[in-house]
């Protein structure tokens, strides 16, 4: 983006009124912008190959979605720019399906105003907002060491992603190559790219690291207190040591 070209963010929902609640949110954030307006996938596609775009939030319901596949599509037309997924669901299933993905952030539509601004705020600094679900609706943000590992589980393939839940169960790689129907090596080769994605060193800190982010998004289902920092902290610098 050049210098005088103004930030751009497109606004992707089929819903007039919550586009005009989004307006709003942008105009909170940014000083000095332009937004883009799309009612459906394929418009939000066509036009996502402007530079000058810096955010994009994304309706998970909007015509041609097709479920997550539209966010994927997004997410690989725009690498660089963060999504913020906004949806009626608060489902925790939802948000950490979104999250892996791709998505920068996942906002409910339920959110006050001023919620979505900090949320919008902590995504552009580099961060993954994630909502509580329950009641008080004590929100919880990912740490950055949680959000970069969130990023590399976003970059993983679907298959991938199957390995390592499988992983995460206990499965051993001949377990698991009998129940996705593929040779032993195949599972080795799935097991080596999750490890060089989620930069770790081990099968052990793979499955370490991705049962605690399945354990923070179950916590925020059943709304429970977060773990100690203390408790994150050693996390953070055993996978990055």
């Amino acid at each position: 983006m050049s210098d005088n070209e103004k930030p751009t963010v497109l606004i992707a929902d089929d819903h007039p009124l919550f586009r005009e609640a989004l307006q709003r949110v942008a105009a909170d954030v940014f000083a000095d912008h332009l937004i883009v307006e799309a009612d459906s996938c394929d418009k939000a596609l066509a036009v996502v190959d402007d530079d000058s775009i810096e955010l994009i939030f994304l309706d998970l319901n909007m015509p041609g979605m097709d479920g997550f596949n539209g966010l994927v599509s997004l997410r690989n037309a725009a690498p660089a720019v963060p999504i913020i997924v906004v949806s009626a669901s608060e489902d925790v299933s939802t948000v950490h399906q979104a999250i892996t993905c791709g998505a920068a952030g996942f906002m409910p539509k339920s959110l006050a105003k001023d919620e979505m601004v900090a949320a919008v705020r902590y995504v552009l600094d580099g961060g993954i907002y994630s909502p509580a679900v329950g009641p008080g609706r004590d929100k919880r943000q990912l740490s950055p060491a949680d959000a970069k590992l969130l990023e590399g589980i976003s970059q993983l393939t679907h298959q991938q992603r199957i390995v390592l839940q499988m992983l995460v169960g206990g499965q051993p790689n001949k377990q698991i190559a009998y129940e996705l129907s593929i040779v032993e090596s195949t599972v080795k080769a799935h097991v080596s790219a999750i490890l060089r994605k989620l930069k770790v060193h081990s099968r052990t800190q793979a499955v370490i690291k991705a049962s605690k982010i399945l354990s923070l998004l179950g916590d925020l289902k059943e709304g429970k207190s977060p773990p100690p920092q203390a408790a994150g902290d050693h996390a953070a610098r055993t996978m990055y040591d």
